[in-house]
């Protein structure tokens, strides 16, 4: 069993619905399941975008310095972004130049990339 969550449960979250975070705390504190693998129900396309502080005309080689400015889509329950930077925070040679997550949902595969891209009908 992997019990360590993947970069992309988000996507997981998505599509079922389900707080995969707070089930792991629930079973590191000692707490069953509380849904078997058979009863959990998928719903929909996710998708997962990868936002990178990186430098394309340099081979996308890590860009450090401060974050002039940062602005993410309105969220809802159909789009969701996990970042840990806004604007005015530095990015380190010293950690992951991945700055955020932008995760959409949608009816089907066509509907999830509309709403990646802002475009959402």
């Amino acid at each position: 069993m992997n019990t360590r969550l993947q970069v992309e449960h988000p996507v997981t979250e998505m599509i079922t619905g389900l707080d995969l975070v707070e089930w792991q705390l629930r079973v590191a504190a000692g707490e069953p399941l509380p849904l078997s693998q058979e009863r959990v129900e998928m719903r929909g396309h996710a998708i997962e975008a990868r936002i990178y502080a990186e430098d394309p005309e340099r081979g996308f080689l890590p860009s450090i310095g401060r974050i002039a400015h940062l602005r993410t889509p309105g969220l809802s329950t159909d789009v969701r972004v996990d970042t840990g930077v806004r604007s005015g925070d530095e990015i380190s040679q010293y950690y992951d130049p991945m700055i955020a997550k932008l995760i959409a949902w949608g009816e089907d595969r066509p509907a999830a990339l509309r709403r990646l891209r802002g475009r959402a009908r």
